[in-house]
């Protein structure tokens, strides 16, 4: 059994990437950008070991489940790139994320739109 490190709900919308992704870096900066504002609070120190991070799209009012492999590809990246701002991991890369899992919720509505993220020792 993996040793939780961290269990939360941000107050934050993933999108599923339809807009077209492409080559529009700038638009990610710029979400990027707009998220380290709303997540400033958030703030901590990294964890010091490497981890696995459990992603849920916890749906709001009148949204509809994704494809599952939707979930991945939409704009969770902004948001990891933000925690690793924040401080939450030392970068995204395997030696310190070393799998990411994504899942998604109906069940929760009325915690939603939100994302629960959950940090586990790898």
């Amino acid at each position: 059994m993996t040793t939780e490190l961290l269990r939360i709900v941000l107050p934050i919308e993933l999108t599923n990437g339809n807009d077209g992704r492409g080559y529009a870096w700038q638009r990610s900066a710029s979400r990027r950008k707009k998220l380290a504002k709303q997540l400033a609070q958030y703030r901590r120190e990294p964890f010091s070991v490497p981890v696995v991070v459990e992603v849920t799209r916890i749906l709001g009012k009148g949204q509809r489940l994704w494809d599952s492999s939707s979930i991945g590809r939409g704009s969770y990246k902004e948001v990891e790139d933000t925690l690793v701002e924040l401080g939450w991991f030392h970068d995204d890369g395997p030696k310190w994320i070393v799998q990411t899992i994504f899942a998604q919720t109906a069940n929760r509505r009325d915690e939603g739109p939100a994302v629960e993220i959950v940090v586990k020792e790898a």
